[in-house]
């Protein structure tokens, strides 16, 4: 069962008509791969690659990345407009302001 944390209003309260996709970064395989960059780079880089308005969908099934990537979002003031856990992967949508 999927579990949603500290959301209000479904998919953070913000629907727009017109939104864009959200780049998908998977870091499933993550875990695996003892390489450069580590996940959370990989998080910081794609986005600095948005542009303004657009959004970032992170998805892994390890706890700790998902609460760096929270963390990190926290400290950076990244809006976290979705975070939700189902089937053992967690989701979190970062939307880059405007």
């Amino acid at each position: 069962m999927g579990q949603r944390r500290g959301l209000a209003g479904g998919e953070g309260g913000r629907h727009r008509l017109n939104q864009a996709p959200a780049v998908v970064l998977d870091l499933s395989g993550a875990e695996e791969f003892c390489s450069d960059p580590t996940p959370l780079e990989r998080v910081r880089r794609a986005y600095a690659n948005l542009e303004p308005g657009s959004r970032l969908e992170v998805r892994t099934p390890v706890a700790e990345h998902a609460f760096a990537v929270r963390a990190w979002s926290g400290k950076s003031g990244i809006d976290v407009i979705t975070d939700v856990k189902e089937d053992g992967v967690t989701r979190l949508v970062l939307e880059r302001r405007a």
